[in-house]
Formats: C-alpha cells, structure tokens, sequence
C-alpha cells in the first residue's frame, strides 16, 4: 500500500532579518497564531484608532520573541526612531500582505 505524506519540516521560509542595536532578529517565520490574529483584527489595524498601534506593535514583538526572546515594546520603542519603527513593521509584514494580495510568491518555498 503507497504511503503519501507531507513532510512540512521541509517548507522553509526565504530568511529575512532585521539588525537593530547590536541584534539580529529573524522575522523569517510568522508564527500561524500571529497571522490568524493580524487576520482577526484586521479592522482595528485599519482603523488608525488609539488601539490600532498598541496591538500591532504587540504583534511584532510576538514576531520577533522567538528569535530574541528579551525583546519587547519598551525595547523596541526605546531602540527605534519612528522612521526605523514604521519600516520594520512594513518589512516584517511584507510577506502576509502579499500572500493577502495574492500577489506575492509563496511565503515558504520547499528546500531542495
């Protein structure tokens, strides 16, 4: 009997990373729970209300946390300017906006 299985430890994404005050953070993999929650709240983010930025910031930090476990909003506000703050969120959010844009290539790609 044939065997069919997909071996998702394979599907590793394009490594991307950010250097900022003497770190390197990998942003390469989205944790699924941070997407589903960008997705959930995706009108809030829109919004531009009060919330709007606490939240994204918070999803960011929960981006960056596996790579650099001491990092947090306080660290991340006290080691950026505004303009440095405003694109790291574009580059970490890249590639979920152009899967959502159906534009961009896929996320994660097979290794060879």
């Amino acid at each position: 009997m044939a065997q069919e299985i997909l071996d998702l430890d394979k599907l590793i994404p394009e490594q991307r990373i950010i250097r900022l005050a003497g770190k390197e953070i990998d942003v390469s993999k989205i944790p699924s729970r941070v997407t589903l929650e960008i997705a959930e709240k995706s009108d809030v983010l829109k919004s531009g209300s009060n919330e709007s930025f606490p939240l994204l910031l918070d999803m960011i930090v929960k981006i960056c946390k596996p790579s650099q476990p001491d990092i947090n909003s306080d660290w991340l506000i006290d080691h950026t300017s505004l303009d440095q703050l405003l694109s790291m969120i574009e580059f970490i959010l890249k590639p979920i906006q152009d899967r959502a844009k159906g534009n961009g290539k896929n996320e994660e790609s097979p290794s060879q």
